[in-house]
């Protein structure tokens, strides 16, 4: 299995006693795993949000947030159905 690098901010979640808050790192990490795995696309939107556990739409906004499209049409696509529709 090839390495995966992952940037890790330098402001970590602390907890109380000064510590980084370990499940808060980990579910960090793990949702910006299947960011990448759907920006690879080896899974999709709605896989994604569900291994995430959040709402599609929700899950939407985050792969935004990190440049990762939501839709994936090419416009030669879209131009061939346009055409096609006689709208282009």
């Amino acid at each position: 299995m090839p390495a995966r690098t992952v940037e890790i901010p330098v402001a970590l979640p602390w907890g109380r006693l000064g510590e980084p808050d370990v499940g808060a790192v980990s579910r960090e990490l793990r949702l910006l795993w299947i960011i990448e795995e759907v920006r690879r696309q080896r899974l999709g939107a709605g896989k994604g949000a569900e291994l995430a556990e959040v709402p599609r739409a929700a899950f939407m906004r985050i792969l935004g947030e990190h440049g990762v499209p939501v839709i994936d049409y090419s416009v030669d696509d879209l131009d061939r159905e346009l055409r096609v529709l006689g709208l282009g």
